[in-house]
């Protein structure tokens, strides 16, 4: 009933909506005219997002249910990578010079953007954006991947339309931090000023107020249901006739229970295209031509996958629980628990085939950075249980893990419900640990409220989650570092916990600060074979990027990189 709902009120909105907003009379010089087909302007593209947003201020967004909504799509960086090849390319940017030494980069803004407000994008903007990431009080991981050699890098308005960025010594991944979203400083300097910035652009904010230079705005948002986006009719992007883009008016994105939900309004029609899952991907393969629609396998994603014990001495819950914190804290059990991943079950089973074993941090397509040389844990559960002896850990009569003091080992195991593919392999791990004596409780819950137990709660006992990916290592810079937001077993430490985390800091200092890509690898490499020995996080399987896309939908390229959206301003509906 609820879904019959849902999709009554999105009917009915479509024809209500209408958005006016009045442009300041600037020429745009610098349009990026696209090559690839002509389209038809108009149409609603429909497609799902598995779950609600926590927020859409992409300065504190930390979890993926706000950023697919946000980023890319309302928001912009100075540069953005290529969704097939990956490689930089301009975007509110139109160029940029690095000086020879490596430490000051100039870039010269395309002359004549709007916000979809009306107001003109100007460097005042970029000014304002970073400093706001700068702002100690703002919550942003982003201020950690900024960081060189500890300092946040200065920056400067040389005209209207140039900025300046200088950093204290070359700094490799510099120009891939320039993908950082720009936000309008017209609409946020007042509350940044008042200390409230934190508080802004919040769920409930009127969708009007949040303004973006992307190609879309947010039309409407209601929980549970939908978010609408329209598309932004001041964007600087142009079709071959020189006409504005994005093609497409309507985006509703309806917000889906699970991944079922997903598949099953794509089977009845509703959609417009579909992430689909391995265990799918043969049963729609076989309805392609009664569908109108196409199957696209992309290859490994760059999303990781992994499950992650709470090792945070700042738990609410370490007073009465400490021999949870002695258990997650022992080398031996992290390494009982990593042998006994079934990887094999997992593919065959909660992926239908359609994907590949994970150990390590960086992403399986990065062949540039990715150390396929780490320590492995193949599926074995004598071993497993050869470590857990050499923790200290022994069996009871009933063949139940008991840790040194006899207290039987028992925890929670969590993921993000909705996400089956998780949920599947969060059972077969939970499983495998009983086979070895362990009690384990598992549950999936709502993702925001995962979130919140990892990031600020920190009373979680050992959570199944992952993390986007990306081609650039230092991109993890707010992860595996030890100060990191997102350094999630130990978050934010004043002084690395150990001595291995310390030598991480190290490398990824080494790692960013190096030009040649031959010396960033070693020490990257290096970084690959710490989290492989210690294993703060246990990798699971990475999945195929696998997509079902209607045969209207035209001017898709979908890659394992890019996703299906990464030029979704060229996607148009064929009449």
């Amino acid at each position: 009933m609820r879904k019959f709902t849902i999709l009554t009120l999105i009917f009915v909105f479509l024809f209500s909506l209408s958005i006016v907003s009045l442009a300041q009379d600037v020429e745009l010089k610098d349009p990026w005219i696209s090559e690839r087909p002509q389209g038809t302007h108009g149409g609603t593209l429909v497609t799902t997002l598995l779950g609600d947003p926590k927020t859409f201020n992409t300065i504190i967004a930390q979890e993926t249910s706000s950023t697919d909504i946000t980023d890319d799509f309302v928001f912009e960086g100075l540069v953005s990578r290529h969704g097939v090849t990956t490689e930089f390319i301009p975007s509110l940017a139109k160029d940029w010079e690095i000086s020879e030494d490596g430490t000051v980069y100039t870039f010269y803004l395309r002359e004549g953007v709007k916000w979809n407000d009306g107001k003109e994008f100007t460097a005042d903007d970029v000014i304002f954006t970073f400093d706001v990431i700068k702002d100690e009080d703002v919550p942003t991981s982003t201020r950690d991947v900024l960081m060189v050699e500890g300092e946040f890098p200065e920056y400067r308005k040389i005209d209207k339309y140039t900025v300046e960025f200088e950093i204290p010594t070359a700094f490799a991944p510099f120009l891939n931090n320039m993908t950082t979203f720009i936000i309008p400083k017209h609409k946020l300097y007042d509350a940044w000023q008042a200390g409230n910035f934190n508080n802004m652009w919040g769920i409930n904010t009127d969708p009007s107020e949040i303004v973006g230079t992307g190609p879309f705005a947010i039309a409407d948002y209601k929980p549970g249901e939908r978010v609408v986006m329209v598309r932004n009719s001041n964007y600087w992007r142009r079709d071959p006739q020189g006409k504005p883009l994005p093609y497409i008016i309507r985006w509703v994105r309806v917000i889906a229970e699970s991944q079922e939900t997903q598949a099953l309004m794509f089977e009845k029609g509703q959609t417009h295209y579909l992430g689909v899952r391995g265990i799918d991907f043969n049963r729609f393969k076989e309805d392609t031509e009664k569908g109108n629609y196409h199957m696209v396998n992309a290859g490994p994603t760059f999303a990781t996958n992994f499950l992650v014990f709470n090792m945070n001495p700042r738990n609410p819950k370490l007073e009465e629980e400490q021999y949870k914190y002695d258990w997650f804290t022992n080398l031996h059990f992290r390494r009982a628990v990593a042998y006994s991943m079934d990887k094999e079950t997992m593919i065959d089973q909660a992926l239908a085939g359609y994907g590949s074993k994970q150990w390590s941090p960086v992403s399986a397509p990065n062949k540039v950075f990715l150390n396929e040389d780490v320590k492995t844990y193949p599926y074995n559960l004598d071993k497993a249980r050869e470590e857990l002896k050499a923790g200290g850990f022994s069996w009871n009569e009933n063949d139940q893990l008991v840790d040194k003091d006899g207290r039987r080992v028992e925890f929670n195991m969590v993921t993000n419900a909705g996400n089956t593919v998780r949920e599947q392999i969060l059972n077969i791990i939970a499983s495998e640990l009983r086979e070895l004596g362990m009690k384990i409780n598992s549950t999936p819950i709502e993702f925001n409220k995962l979130v919140n137990q990892l990031m600020s709660e920190w009373d979680f006992d050992t959570i199944l989650i992952g993390l986007t990916g990306g081609v650039e290592p230092h991109s993890g810079a707010n992860v595996w570092p030890s100060h990191g937001h997102l350094h999630m077993w130990n978050p934010q430490q004043e002084e690395p916990a150990t001595e291995w985390e310390a030598r991480i800091d190290e490398l990824f200092e080494k790692g960013a600060s190096t030009v040649k890509t031959e010396e960033r690898v070693e020490y990257y490499n290096e970084f690959q074979e710490i989290i492989a020995e210690r294993v703060p996080v246990i990798y699971t399987v990475t999945p195929n990027q696998l997509y079902a896309v209607r045969n209207t939908l035209k001017n898709t390229e979908p890659t394992a990189f890019g996703e299906m959206s990464w030029n979704i301003y060229e996607h148009y509906i064929a009449k």
